[in-house]
């Protein structure tokens, strides 16, 4: 199964698509994949070419609605044990900091204040109503997981990465930049208590 996605000629895509969606928390949509693997960052909207090519990878995931899911819980498994060379060539903790590097890039780019345009502090969440088109709807993933994708990263793999850490790094120019737009998207994705309470 995996030297079919090998012999395709996007196959290096393919793989980033299974390592992507074998890591991530929860099933992802094709537009939070899209934002979350920056090759297809461009077809953001056009969602027919995305699912085309998340089918490349159809014997492994399916799609239902615009959500990617894994065929069968044996399909995730089989790309741990027996394909994780392949899918993950740097190793899992790698994929985990790309989705976390790669996350602060697109909030940095796409947080800002009042994003639902509300105009009212302390508007009632249970009255929010997502706008067409949300403005989220690309980030929602990448807003409420990130700080779990840094958490599963290991640091210590690559030296080079480590001043995402430091003073001055991404993360702390992130939470100087973007703090207070970063918690007002988690409270309009109801992902407050998740982050603020981690289990």
């Amino acid at each position: 199964m995996v030297q079919q996605i090998c012999n395709l000629e996007d196959a290096d895509l393919c793989k980033w698509i299974l390592a992507s969606i074998a890591v991530v928390y929860r099933p992802i949509t094709l537009k939070e994949l899209a934002s979350l693997v920056e090759v297809l960052d461009d077809m953001g909207d056009d969602l027919e070419s995305i699912r085309e090519i998340v089918s490349l990878c159809g014997s492994f995931l399916t799609i239902r609605g615009c959500t990617i899911y894994f065929l069968h819980q044996s399909a995730k498994d089989f790309l741990f044990a027996k394909a994780s060379d392949e899918i993950f060539p740097s190793g899992r903790e790698e994929a985990h900091y790309v989705i976390f590097s790669r996350s602060l890039q697109v909030m940095s780019r796409t947080l800002r204040r009042d994003m639902y345009s509300l105009h009212a502090l302390g508007y009632p969440i249970k009255r929010v109503e997502y706008p067409d088109p949300d403005p989220l709807a690309a980030s929602r993933y990448l807003c409420v997981y990130w700080v779990d994708h840094l958490c599963d990263w290991n640091p210590n793999s690559s030296a080079s990465y480590r001043d995402n850490l430091q003073d001055r790094g991404t993360v702390d120019s992130f939470i100087r930049k973007k703090y207070l737009y970063w918690l007002e998207a988690l409270s309009l994705c109801k992902s407050m208590k998740e982050q603020m309470h981690p289990h």
